[in-house]
């Protein structure tokens, strides 16, 4: 049994889901709070552009992978209970 290197894509893929849900209640909880100063502006603008940047340079380091490869591979434990002589 192969366990394969795309299996990480989905991993990487919920913990952006999860990241971008924290992110969007934040910003719903600084324009419902009316704290829109400088500094929360200067805030949101970083976490936005290290946020992108994060995203660019996963999919720029990661352009030539080979998601077919195997990244784990189990042996074959079938037929392990069957030759056991009780």
């Amino acid at each position: 049994m192969t366990i394969p290197l795309y299996s990480l894509l989905f991993v990487y893929v919920i913990f952006l889901a999860v990241f971008f849900v924290f992110l969007l209640i934040n910003l719903y909880h600084i324009i419902m709070t009316a704290s829109l100063t400088l500094v929360s502006f200067f805030m949101i603008f970083f976490i936005f552009l290290a946020s992108f940047l994060t995203l660019y340079l996963t999919w720029y380091f990661l352009q030539g992978t080979n998601w077919g490869q195997a990244l784990l591979e189990l042996p074959d434990l079938t037929g392990f209970f069957t030759s056991l002589n009780f």
